[in-house]
């Protein structure tokens, strides 16, 4: 060990105090556990040194032999804490070597915000965009009442009420877009989260474990975690999106929304009668209000004012009923020509036009949302068996009781 007692040990404790300061000056967060490691390695290799005195001093092999073997390890984690912190100074070349970017944390979040985010958000537009149009058109069921003097016939229908079955599966995929979104929000909140979190808390803290000789091998384990939180998580963000790229599904888009309009022309055709504010004012009186005010201008003039009262009796019994009844012959007669085109060609033809729209977008949102559930597989097993191999190799816990579940 005179190599170790030569200057080695302080030229790595001065590399690593360098690097941590350049770290830790880089960093904005106000939680920051990076000074804290230069502090606990001297701490522990002044410990070290006092054992080895004790054990030359009491001539112990047994203490000699552990002392020996925690120098060796303690240079081990010197280095291992140097090679991290230079990795992590010189992270903005290899992120732009590999991502073309400076920042693959922020281009990981970004990638899960412009290219997943925003494609669950348009189909799920469309699906609430198409939904609506059905749900009116299986809504649409007219009543009228076909008047024949002092009886009445009351006709209702609803021809198109067979469509609403599609709402079934807009459901299905609503749900699975309603997925795949919390999916895609989870996992751009845990990058940020890791972001703020792991660089400047867990990982320091990890590797003053390492440091410690009883807690060696839980900080091993530790340093595994938080690496492959940091790298391998936005970096299999960033592999599963090229991914994506490569198999590249068709875009869950309805080619013409107008497409699920029924249309029904009889509808359209009582539309402007409907609508007008003049009639629905007269459909809104009743017969003694509309011949009262039909009748009025006889009241401006003397001679004219005698015919008031016969001309009242004529409007209310004659003139008001015959107006209604044929505003609503002339709608039903509307309805029932529609109802019987539309039972004979038009229905098959609304039918197969919204299945023509509906079935390739469906199964866009269905590759969609399986290709949100696989990249969300992949990343985790990316992630935990990044986690697992290099904590191996750094001999700390492999089995990571309960991470190993997961794969």
């Amino acid at each position: 060990m005179s190599w170790a007692r030569s200057g080695f040990i302080p030229v790595l404790l001065l590399s690593l105090i360098a690097l941590s300061s350049i770290s830790f000056a880089a960093s904005p967060e106000p939680l920051n556990l990076t000074f804290a490691i230069p502090i606990v390695a001297v701490i522990v290799g002044i410990f070290l040194a006092i054992m080895t005195m004790f054990g030359n001093s009491l001539s112990n092999p047994r203490l000699d032999a552990w002392v020996k073997a925690e120098l060796r390890e303690y240079i081990a984690a010197l280095i291992l804490m140097v090679v991290i912190f230079a990795s992590f100074v010189s992270s903005n070349a290899i992120s732009v070597a590999v991502t073309g970017k400076s920042d693959y944390v922020k281009e990981s979040a970004s990638v899960i915000d412009n290219h997943w985010i925003a494609k669950y958000d348009e189909a799920y537009q469309y699906v609430i965009r198409a939904a609506a149009k059905i749900r009116v058109s299986a809504t649409y069921s007219p009543y009228i009442s076909l008047p024949l003097w002092y009886v009445s016939i009351t006709y209702s229908t609803s021809p198109i009420a067979g469509i609403g079955v599609l709402l079934g599966p807009l459901s299905l995929a609503t749900q699975g877009l309603t997925n795949a979104v919390f999916l895609a929000e989870a996992l751009r909140l845990l990058v940020f989260f890791i972001d703020i979190s792991v660089g400047p808390i867990l990982l320091p803290l990890s590797l003053i474990i390492r440091l410690i000789p009883f807690t060696r091998k839980v900080g091993n384990t530790l340093i595994a975690i938080s690496l492959s939180a940091m790298i391998l998580l936005p970096f299999s963000i960033l592999f599963t999106d090229k991914l994506g790229d490569i198999i590249n599904p068709p875009p869950a888009k309805i080619a013409d929304l107008d497409a699920l309009n029924s249309n029904p022309w009889a509808m359209v055709a009582m539309e402007p009668s409907c609508s007008s504010i003049p009639i629905r004012v007269i459909m809104s009186l009743t017969d003694i209000g509309f011949a009262a005010i039909v009748c009025l201008p006889l009241l401006l003039a003397v001679f004219t004012a005698a015919a008031y009262p016969a001309c009242v009796e004529l409007v209310q019994n004659v003139v008001y009923p015959i107006i209604l009844v044929v505003f609503q012959l002339v709608n039903s007669l509307l309805l029932i020509i529609w109802e019987i085109a539309f039972s004979a060609k038009l229905a098959g033809d609304y039918a197969n036009a919204v299945f023509d729209q509906l079935h390739p977008f469906l199964s866009a949102v269905n590759d969609l949302v399986l290709l949100a559930y696989l990249n969300f597989i992949l990343i985790a097993i990316i992630v935990v068996t990044g986690a697992r191999s290099i904590s191996a190799a750094l001999g700390g816990e492999w089995y990571m009781s309960g991470i190993q579940r997961l794969v």
